[in-house]
């Protein structure tokens, strides 16, 4: 179990900086803002060559009940089922669009809905949200289809729909069950209702359960914390995924509201993800990834035993195809090898459908060099390792003497302790765990470059 420290201590004072969470790479920043509609139709029809590869999809619904003061998706109160409707027409067009540039390639292995609250939606439009994709493509039988839910605006009849509909994993919204920090971060929740909703999908079936917790949050203490990470073991969810509060400010106004007084420091901080770490792990948890947990018997448990842990936009997963399609507002698609998003708004986003063209404001086709450090950094942050031999195989280059310098920076995080090097192999330890982003930044070729003016959470 890793503790607090004062060698700890130095080394949150040492790399605690802002950084890139890397659920891609190159980050959204570094994106072509010329790259639009045509440049997306090339990659679609360049990938509905492979007609026998799978595919994943992601459909964002931007609408919650109300905007909570922590959040940091791209969403929008907006409440009328007319509203959720008139959307959900736009995404059938941009469905549309999207499946008949790709050919006969329709073979579905993952379907993930998000948001804002996907949940919010009445049955008629979540019936109408499902078919937009079932009836344009194959969804497979052992498909993982899931979906992210609010306990706040769902109900028993809801998860039944969702059950018949072919749903087989819940994410739950709960970020802290303590009433004190749901005040202070604008959501408050029943944890009444929370419960009995949970027992009633496990009633229902459902296996896939995941918890999101955030730590990190206002007014957060390790003893109120504790109290909420017992009653999720208490309850023991198949997945727990247990975030960094990301508080920036600049990026989302919204949490200009939040009291930033009573936001730990980045040792408390730590503190209460140590705390919730070793607890989890006591309690019998896989730790996978850089913040998730997993019971034993989860596919993504015995993924990562085996070194093969995938991530994307939509978490961590096994079922990800190597190419996914995002639908909807604000959206992204990675297919063909390059990144495609779409309009961040309504007001662009519609406009884009009605004129029967795609949505697309923003992408990039990527370079070779790109790939090669996409995949690096997708090992370190779900693998914590490197076999530079397999580089060598994957992109027919001298991986030593490609990534010399980026090699030659890790001797630091080595000398510190976070890591281990042997001649062709590096692991990520324990407490490197903790720095993985740090790690991960060594070999970002526009963080090198001085190319990624943004504003980026705490690595810590």
């Amino acid at each position: 179990m890793i503790k607090m420290t004062p060698d700890l201590k130095k080394l949150i004072n040492k790399y605690d900086r802002p950084g890139p969470r890397y659920t891609s790479y190159p980050m959204v920043p570094v994106w072509d803002n010329d790259f639009g509609p045509d440049d997306f139709d090339r990659l679609l029809r360049g990938a509905g060559s492979e007609a026998e590869k799978q595919l994943s999809i992601y459909l964002h619904i931007p609408f919650c009940r109300q905007r909570c003061l922590f959040c940091g998706c791209n969403t929008t109160a907006l409440k009328k089922d007319s509203v959720h409707s008139q959307y959900l027409e736009r995404v059938e067009r941009e469905a549309d669009l999207v499946f008949s540039r790709l050919g006969q390639r329709r073979e579905i292995s993952q379907l993930h809905w998000g948001g804002g609250t996907p949940t919010c939606l009445d049955s008629a439009n979540t019936v109408r949200a499902f078919e937009l994709v079932s009836k344009r493509g194959e969804i497979r039988d052992d498909a993982e289809i899931s979906v992210e839910l609010d306990p706040r605006v769902t109900d028993n009849d809801r998860i039944n729909l969702l059950k018949e509909l072919g749903f087989n994993r819940l994410s739950f919204g709960i970020q802290d069950f303590n009433q004190v920090v749901q005040q202070a971060i604008g959501r408050n929740q029943d944890t009444d209702k929370t419960i009995e909703l949970y027992r009633f999908s496990r009633e229902l079936g459902f296996k896939g359960i995941n918890f999101d917790l955030i730590y990190g949050l206002p007014s957060q203490t390790l003893e109120s914390f504790e109290s909420s990470i017992e009653k999720t073991i208490e309850l023991r969810p198949d997945r727990i995924a247990l975030y960094s509060f990301a508080y920036i400010p600049k990026m989302r106004p919204h949490q200009n509201r939040l009291d930033e007084s009573l936001l730990p420091d980045a040792s408390e901080k730590l503190r209460l993800f140590l705390m919730a770490r070793g607890r989890f792990v006591e309690a019998g948890y896989e730790a996978i990834g850089m913040d998730h947990f997993v019971v034993p018997e989860d596919e993504l448990a015995l993924a990562a035993r085996e070194n093969r842990l995938r991530r994307n936009f939509m978490g961590y997963t096994v079922r990800s195809a190597e190419d996914w399609v995002g639908l909807g507002m604000s959206s992204i698609s990675y297919i063909n090898q390059g990144y495609a998003q779409n309009h961040g708004s309504l007001k662009d986003y519609n406009p884009a459908l009605d004129r029967n063209e795609l949505a697309t404001c923003r992408g990039m086709k990527l370079s070779h060099d790109d790939l090669i450090r996409r995949y690096v950094i997708s090992e370190l942050m779900c693998n914590f390792r490197l076999d530079l031999k397999k580089i060598e195989d994957l992109f027919e280059i001298d991986a030593k003497a490609y990534l010399k310098d980026e090699l030659s920076e890790l001797e630091e995080f080595a000398m510190d302790g976070l890591l281990e090097r042997e001649a062709d192999r590096l692991a990520v330890n324990g407490t490197g765990k903790i720095f993985i982003r740090n790690i991960a930044m060594t070999f970002d070729a526009y963080l090198r470059k001085g190319k990624m003016k943004t504003q980026f959470s705490r690595t810590v």
